[in-house]
């Protein structure tokens, strides 16, 4: 089966270079007819569609949207994108309205009692709380968020081709690295090297570098899994370039979260291929780290890469956001009111620096959590059962994880390389969330969230597929 998904046929040939293209067009176009974007660009997206690709590549097409262009590009566009999106997705689903019970039924148990302590615990969190029209407005957002994953994998069980979602994931970690770097065009290296880098850090098509940085650390494994997976020396170096333009996109938003999530991803899934990868890879890190330490310039590299910065005010952040659950225990604050709160534990002084820091960060961000750690803005959101959940989520992600490792392993190769590539996928997650608080589950922001949940379907569909395989072995034998 997984070879099947996997043949590089010319359809699936065909259908990159189509991605290419529009990843030229739309690069061009934003660069150079910005004021017409929230037009143009769905419209490319749809017409090009209708002229070039088949009709089962139409929700891909959706897809690549609804991750490249719900962002900060145009409030319009957003609009827009969403509306075409939700039509969409309703069209399709009342197209296979009988056979949505029986996919339902092929869903993870663990992931549906997931959603359900997730939208109880926001619900009664929000009914206590000061302010609960705030928590009832993220329940329809992650309500509407939750219903565009169902779609896909919908989509994915109905079509049976996961390759499409992963080239289309794949293709939007692309295009917001280059967004990111062709952002830095009208700065000067020496500048930033030497007045330091985190004066030009850059999201490219989203505000939020850390945001942007999510999308690389959850696609970055799917490279490694195509690199390993064809033996084509073109499609290779064409793999080897689009990774090299993470990196660098990665080296645009200065996200050391990412990097560091990234490397820890890079030996994880080396440790399965091959141990000995790994350990020279770890060698090769220490080696590099003690060269880079021994450099007569050390202290310009350090400020590039933003080392001296320690942890850039989380641990105080950290602290805020311990003290608000100490004093809020049982349900937290209330959803999304960290930031009416936050001021009333800030360890510094508001008439400092680090004080206005934090005011216009907490009015950009429009009162978002901004503890900078995922597992802090659930407990200081919603108490103890928001600690709960924050750690059921990796659980179940993780518990899913090892049974496919385990089953694919018997089965080929390709099984068992994709699943590595999810599974890292999580272990790069998990690990920088206790960096960033970001792009797991943020409370209803689609594009950002988007990219770890479609991975999430990926793994729950495999999850019940290799079980199904197993089950017809056993029945054979």
């Amino acid at each position: 089966m997984i070879s099947f998904l996997f043949s590089f046929d010319k359809t699936k040939f065909n259908f990159l270079l189509f991605w290419i293209g529009l990843i030229l067009f739309y690069l061009v176009w934003i660069s150079l007819f910005s004021e017409f974007q929230f037009i143009i660009i769905p419209l490319s997206f749809l017409i090009i569609y209708f002229i070039f690709i088949k009709p089962d590549y139409y929700l891909p097409s959706i897809l690549l949207m609804y991750l490249v262009l719900v962002g900060e590009i145009n409030p319009t566009l957003r609009v827009v994108v969403h509306l075409v999106g939700f039509t969409s997705l309703s069209v399709f689903l009342f197209n296979n309205k009988d056979k949505i019970k029986s996919i339902y039924e092929t869903i993870d148990k663990r992931i549906k009692k997931y959603l359900l302590y997730f939208f109880s615990i926001i619900f009664i969190s929000s009914i206590f709380s000061q302010l609960p029209q705030k928590g009832i407005e993220i329940i329809f957002k992650e309500t509407y968020f939750f219903f565009i994953v169902f779609s896909f994998y919908v989509y994915l069980k109905i079509k049976g081709n996961i390759s499409n979602l992963i080239i289309v994931l794949m293709t939007a970690g692309i295009v917001m690295s280059l967004s990111s770097i062709v952002n830095l065009k009208n700065f000067s290296l020496t500048d930033i090297i030497i007045t330091g880098s985190s004066s030009f850090r850059t999201g490219g098509l989203l505000s939020n570098v850390n945001a942007l940085s999510g999308y690389i650390v959850v696609v970055f494994p799917f490279f490694l899994f195509f690199y390993l997976r064809y033996k084509s020396l073109w499609l290779r170096a064409v793999l080897l370039i689009s990774m090299l333009l993470l990196s660098l996109g990665v080296l645009a938003t200065i996200s050391r979260s990412a990097g560091l999530s990234i490397i820890i991803g890079l030996l994880f899934f080396s440790y399965f291929v091959n141990k000995k990868l790994t350990l020279a890879l770890v060698l090769s890190i220490i080696f590099i780290t003690i060269f880079l330490s021994l450099f007569p310039n050390t202290q310009i590299i350090f400020s590039a890469l933003r080392l001296e910065q320690g942890f850039s005010q989380r641990d105080l952040l950290w602290q805020l956001s311990i003290d608000m659950f100490k004093d809020n225990w049982l349900l937290g604050v209330g959803p999304g009111l960290w930031g009416e709160k936050m001021f009333n534990y800030s360890p510094v002084l508001q008439d400092s620096f680090v004080g206005y820091l934090f005011y216009d960060v907490n009015k950009l961000t429009e009162g978002f959590n901004n503890s900078h750690n995922y597992y802090l803005v659930f407990v200081s959101d919603m108490g103890i059962p928001g600690l709960f959940l924050a750690f059921y989520l990796p659980f179940v992600f993780f518990s899913l994880a090892k049974e496919n490792l385990k089953i694919s392993k018997t089965l080929n190769r390709e099984s068992y390389l994709l699943n590595i590539a999810i599974t890292t996928v999580g272990v790069s997650m998990f690990i920088r969330a206790i960096f960033e608080g970001i792009s797991i589950i943020t409370f209803g922001w689609v594009a950002i969230d988007l990219p770890f949940w479609i991975v999430v379907t990926l793994l729950t569909l495999d999850n019940y597929n290799l079980k199904h395989q197993i089950k017809n072995t056993v029945k054979k034998s």
